[in-house]
């Protein structure tokens, strides 16, 4: 097939032909032509381009050219390359943009994939994944979220503390700040923390914080209580259970340093502030109230 100026353009964009090839195979008004296309095209913010406004900036560069060349050219040519350009931007945007679904104070959210799998988010959590998820399913996760994976290719949950990779099964996984835990729910999960890998099945769990790691079992349940309404921890940090109730009701909490660090075995309800309090305070003989400004204080 013979090949045309657009093509040669197209080559020349994509550095397959070197400039000195392209002054062979073209006209000299064409290759300073060309020249100028590339100058506006390096102008371009390529993350997030404005089709109407680039291909707008195109045709008057070719304008300006007419009206300083005594040659014309026509213009069913230019239009040809710009449309070229649109389809080339149009592609590159699809392949680069990324979803990102964010949920507020006390908000949850389920999300059903392009392959089926389903994700419950829970409050103040981050989940993204490109346009191409369905052709290489790989996310990042920054809060909490509960995953029912449909069986395929495999699936990997990114976060900032470790990398989850399964097959089809539900886990869910914490990655909050230095804490990072990972329940099994069903199936089996591969969890990946700073290049140790551990291998979870039905029941199993693991948690990663500050330089330590922790491995139990429990298959009473087959989800995590706070998709119905109530966290539950086991043998958790105070600091983490604080940052929990704060996410669920959007309420400053002060508490004395001196407790961050307790273990806390127990649960709170998503329904009522006071309670929750309650029922993480009373066990550890602690005493709560509020102040004027309505932040709670917790005291020993």
């Amino acid at each position: 097939m013979e090949k045309t100026n657009e093509t040669y353009l197209s080559d020349w964009l994509a550095h397959k032909i070197t400039d000195e090839q392209l002054k062979q195979l073209v006209s000299e008004e064409d290759f300073l032509a060309y020249q100028n296309i590339k100058v506006t095209l390096d102008s371009f913010e390529i993350s997030n381009p404005d089709l109407e406004q680039n291909f707008s900036a195109i045709k008057q560069k070719l304008a300006d050219k007419k009206q300083t060349k005594s040659k014309v050219i026509p213009f069913w040519r230019f239009v040809s390359i710009a449309a070229s350009l649109l389809i080339l931007f149009g592609v590159y945007h699809f392949f680069m943009a990324k979803n990102e679904i964010v949920t507020g104070f006390g908000n949850t959210q389920m999300i059903t994939l392009t392959d089926n799998s389903k994700v419950s988010l829970n409050a103040k959590s981050k989940l993204s994944y490109a346009n191409t998820f369905q052709y290489k399913r790989t996310l990042q996760l920054d809060g909490e979220a509960f995953f029912e994976v449909e069986k395929g290719s495999p699936f990997t949950v990114e976060t900032s503390l470790g990398d989850i990779r399964v097959l089809g099964t539900k886990f869910n996984v914490i990655a909050f700040q230095d804490f990072f835990e990972v329940k099994c729910y069903e199936g089996k999960v591969q969890v990946t923390q700073k290049d140790k890998s551990t291998i979870l099945t039905h029941g199993e769990s693991v948690r990663f914080y500050k330089g330590t790691s922790e491995n139990w079992a429990d298959e009473s349940s087959d989800k995590p209580t706070w998709i119905s309404g109530e966290s539950s921890f086991k043998n958790v940090p105070m600091r983490y259970v604080i940052e929990q109730f704060k996410k669920q009701y959007n309420m400053p909490v002060d508490y004395p340093k001196t407790i961050e660090n307790v273990k806390f075995t127990g649960t709170f309800t998503h329904n009522e502030p006071t309670v929750a309090l309650q029922t993480i305070c009373l066990p550890l003989h602690l005493k709560f109230g509020k102040d004027q400004t309505g932040k709670m204080i917790i005291s020993e």
